[in-house]
């Protein structure tokens, strides 16, 4: 890992990265944890993610795809796609 992106990094989790250059800020991540994994229906699901991520056992740089993976096998959450079958058929 290069100097100027160890020097550049927020510590503790106010961020996710994702290139080093790019970052969103822990707001902006569950968001978009939520929406990928379609989890508008799941009662609290913003505490519930706030707290898991109290846990996570890794150390800033925190990359999206690494922090994404580890909720999934945490909570035993994936990601949705969109149902390419239906636009084929359009």
């Amino acid at each position: 890992m290069s100097d100027d992106f160890a020097i550049k990094q927020v510590s503790g989790l106010k961020c996710v990265h994702l290139s080093k250059t790019e970052r969103l800020e822990l707001d902006c991540f569950i968001g978009h944890y939520i929406k990928t994994r379609n989890l508008h229906s799941v009662p609290d699901i913003e505490r519930t993610l706030r707290s898991t991520l109290e846990g996570y056992p890794g150390h800033p740089p925190v990359m999206v795809n690494e922090l994404n993976a580890w909720i999934d096998r945490t909570l035993g959450y994936r990601a949705t796609y969109p149902d390419f079958t239906q636009l084929a058929d359009l």
